[in-house]
């Protein structure tokens, strides 16, 4: 049975989301991590353990928008050259 979203009585089609894709769809997945933080966009990299930033915000692919699931970093080496 369809579900309808109560705020606006439209049906909800399961098959359509305009979510992020639970995982990197991109040709190179994680290619280009950034995390929003605050008002900014930064970028991210992925680490071995993760970051303070990490503990507030979550990094995401720059190109397709999915979560990334492991430890990330602010990239700051990648931050200063911008």
């Amino acid at each position: 049975m369809p579900q309808t979203d109560v705020s606006s009585n439209e049906t909800l089609d399961p098959t359509h989301s305009d979510a992020p894709p639970s995982t990197c769809v991109c040709p190179v997945p994680w290619a280009r991590l950034v995390a929003h933080v605050e008002d900014e966009v930064l970028p991210a990299r992925p680490a071995a353990t993760p970051g303070p930033a990490a503990a507030l915000y979550y990094a995401q692919c720059a190109t397709c928008g999915a979560r990334y699931p492991g430890a990330w970093r602010v990239d700051h080496a990648t931050r200063r050259a911008s």
